[in-house]
């Protein structure tokens, strides 16, 4: 695994470099000042929901679907590991590939998640006010 060297610049000091180096290049980019918004909008809302539908599509507006941050960033990490590999980077390449691939894997989890979510919501019992059910072969009294 590449790291920095112990007497070449840290990681801060690496990104800083980097942040100054491509000003120019990201300024021509029609890039959104807050890439993240939409994101954060969606965490905010979550506190006012109130049933598993709305939940669920406050997630999946967030998370699923091709055009939603987990996939977008996985494009973008397999995006990286292409140019790596042009760049001559193969090891590097093959780790931005692994990386996008647990993103495939988070997309999965949080699809079934929202089902298992949806399926608990339709098949849970709808008056929870009744008496609490007695063990069979119990006593009331062992209580």
């Amino acid at each position: 695994m590449l790291s920095t060297d112990e007497a070449g610049p840290g990681s801060s000091e690496l990104r800083r470099r980097a942040r100054r180096e491509a000003t120019a290049f990201l300024q021509g980019l029609p890039l959104s000042p807050d890439p993240a918004s939409a994101l954060r909008a969606c965490t905010d809302a979550m506190a006012q929901a109130t049933t598993p539908a709305e939940i669920h599509a406050l997630t999946e507006l967030a998370a699923a679907g091709e055009d939603t941050g987990l996939i977008t960033l996985r494009n973008l990490l397999r995006a990286v590991g292409a140019r790596c590999q042009v760049l001559g980077h193969a090891q590097l390449a093959e780790r931005y590939a692994r990386t996008s691939d647990l993103l495939d894997i988070a997309d999965r989890a949080l699809f079934q998640l929202g089902i298992d979510l949806l399926a608990t919501a339709h098949t849970a019992p709808t008056d929870q006010s009744g008496p609490v059910p007695v063990l069979a072969g119990s006593d009331a009294g062992d209580i």
